[in-house]
């Protein structure tokens, strides 16, 4: 809603435009949605939020991500060396974790924490006991 909290009803897309506006990238759409308390009124404005659903994705802590020229990288470790390697991450997140799209295979470890202190090539020892590790990232 204009006033931005989320409205409490479902609605759907009826029509969307064929023009895209070149100086904002945006698009103009018609959503139809129940209005039973009406709060919604004619000629408002809001934001409109079209859910996306992941299945058997990898998730990561945003702390374990750098950013370099607007691309995400994280440390991944290959035979005890650090190794920067580029990953898409998809737009929305929780402002803790990515959902990674790219670029992470299951079972690939990462550096969980401190990516901005390492450097691609250093020599990473895992410390601590492996198992209370989460998501099976090694720390340095």
């Amino acid at each position: 809603m204009s006033n931005g909290r989320i409205y409490n009803h479902s609605g759907r897309i009826a029509s969307i435009s064929g023009v895209i506006s070149e100086t904002t990238g945006t698009v103009s759409l018609r959503a139809v949605f129940p209005n039973p308390d009406r709060l919604l009124h004619s000629g408002a404005n809001g934001s409109v939020l079209i859910p996306e659903h992941y299945t058997d994705v990898i998730t990561i802590p945003q702390e374990a991500t750098f950013e370099l020229q607007d691309k995400v990288f994280v440390y991944k470790v290959v035979d005890g060396i650090a190794r920067s390697t580029q990953i898409s991450v998809s737009s929305i997140s929780d402002g803790k974790r990515y959902i990674v799209i790219e670029g992470l295979q299951p079972g690939d470890e990462i550096i969980a924490s401190g990516a901005g202190l390492l450097r691609d090539g250093m020599r990473i020892r895992a410390t601590g006991d492996p198992a209370s590790q989460s998501e099976g990232s090694t720390q340095k």
